[in-house]
């Protein structure tokens, strides 16, 4: 039988399974050949809960284990079989909490001279193209010296899900996909109270009339009109925002281009390794050219790797977090061989205090502090953490696809690399009119 009927056959099957409880088993991912799943599974007491069919000429399934079965991961028709490892959007340390509480001041100074401009057919208010990351990654000088707009790339946020109908984000979304309910919504505001959406989306207010700096978790400060933060306050999950935050840094750098939204995590941040892994394969398998990461785990992954390597072999450029352990420490994505890790600068080029540095996961850093991006709701908001750096340089990614379509991810990362020099940060942090230059399509940038 090929291997396409085994598949189909296999899926027929764990849809009947689907009803089945599974409650209280130990779920795993394996990996195998298409061909072997049946053998492989009832040869290990195993029950198919999903499978990603025929991802990279494999079969990579979500499997619960019945019995404790220590052979499995040698059987010679295993490629991988681990734990589904739970996971979480990276939060900052308590210090960093303060640091943030006590800030919001030099956020609050930079809204009352905003006024509304349009970008690239949408209205945003002028703090968002004129914030200090913008100036230091010299994203004004790259969009003055060409025309390069992100036009014609696809970039994948594997996130919390994007608020689909936010200005400056809906004439730029394609079709995502969600995860978490196995659903084509993708939407961050899926996870919400009925009435809390209501509240949030039925909101008149414009850009400008946000004046309310609200410290809505560890790493967001949102601006907020006062009955919009009435609403929120207390009534949203933890990592409510992080999608949208992420998405709208990448629609920042790279404003033409299209994003895909990938809801691998929900609004408490939380997700596990096999959702990572669905979104991953998608984003491959779906025309992204770029993928955007804003998490991190400590230990590798055999599965995880895998998924990177799929999507480098379908010549997608991977950025990922370095992360916010502010340590000398290898964490994953970043840390595996042709993902770009991106760690986070602060005023004057300084380190984050939150920020790993030192290491392989560390390739480039960009701005992530006080960082201004769109929020839920059509509202705009200032994060911080490897989490907004990240998509600063997913957006750049895309600029120097457009600029060169023939590039491998080798070659994107070449040009990323062409960076200012910062203690610690691997190449520095970046800047986007030399990685421009490097290309050939900037004459001059000084």
């Amino acid at each position: 039988m090929s291997h396409s009927k085994n598949l189909t056959r296999l899926i027929l099957i764990i849809t009947l399974l689907a009803s089945i409880s599974l409650w209280g088993q130990n779920r795993f991912v394996l990996t195998t050949s298409p061909s072997k799943v049946g053998d492989v599974c009832g040869r290990h007491g195993l029950t198919p809960i999903s499978i990603l069919a025929g991802s990279s000429g494999s079969a990579v399934l979500l499997v619960s284990e019945s019995s404790s079965d220590s052979t499995i991961a040698n059987d010679p028709a295993v490629q991988s079989f681990e734990a589904d490892r739970k996971l979480n959007v990276p939060e900052l340390s308590g210090a960093t909490i303060a640091n943030l509480t006590q800030s919001t001041s030099t956020v609050l100074e930079t809204i009352p001279g905003a006024t509304a401009v349009s970008y690239f057919g949408s209205i945003v208010p002028s703090n968002y193209l004129q914030q200090a990351a913008a100036s230091a990654v010299r994203l004004s000088d790259a969009q003055q010296a060409t025309s390069l707009s992100g036009e014609g790339i696809v970039v994948a946020v594997i996130d919390t899900g994007i608020d689909t109908n936010h200005p400056a984000l809906k004439s730029v979304l394609v079709s995502g996909f969600n995860f978490i309910s196995n659903s084509s919504d993708a939407s961050e505001l899926s996870d919400l109270d009925p009435s809390t959406v209501a509240s949030l989306t039925q909101s008149t207010s414009t850009v400008l009339e946000g004046d309310n700096v609200v410290v809505m978790n560890p790493w967001t400060a949102a601006i907020l009109t006062q009955s919009t933060s009435t609403v929120l306050e207390g009534n949203v999950p933890q990592a409510f925002g992080h999608g949208t935050m992420t998405a709208g840094l990448v629609h920042l750098v790279a404003p033409a281009a299209k994003i895909m939204p990938l809801k691998a995590f929900a609004a408490d941040g939380s997700s596990d390794l096999f959702n990572i892994l669905q979104a991953i394969y998608y984003a491959a398998d779906h025309g992204a050219n770029v993928i955007s990461m804003s998490f991190e785990i400590n230990q590798s992954s055999p599965g995880l790797q895998n998924a990177i390597q799929y999507a480098l072999s379908k010549n997608v450029s991977v950025v990922a977090a370095s992360g916010n352990d502010a340590e000398q420490i290898m964490v994953y994505p970043a840390g595996y061989n042709s993902v770009v890790g991106v760690g986070s600068t602060g005023a004057n080029d300084a380190k984050s205090t939150f920020t790993n540095f030192g290491t392989n996961s560390t390739f480039v850093a960009a701005p992530g502090e006080a960082v201004i991006t769109s929020y839920p709701g059509g509202n705009y908001a200032a994060g911080w953490g490897t989490s907004f750096s990240t998509p600063l340089v997913a957006g750049e990614a895309a600029l120097i696809l457009q600029a060169k379509p023939g590039y491998h991810p080798g070659d994107v990362a070449n040009a990323i690399s062409r960076a200012v020099q910062v203690p610690q940060m691997g190449h520095g942090r970046i800047d986007v009119c030399q990685a421009l230059y490097s290309t050939g399509v900037v004459p001059k940038c000084e």
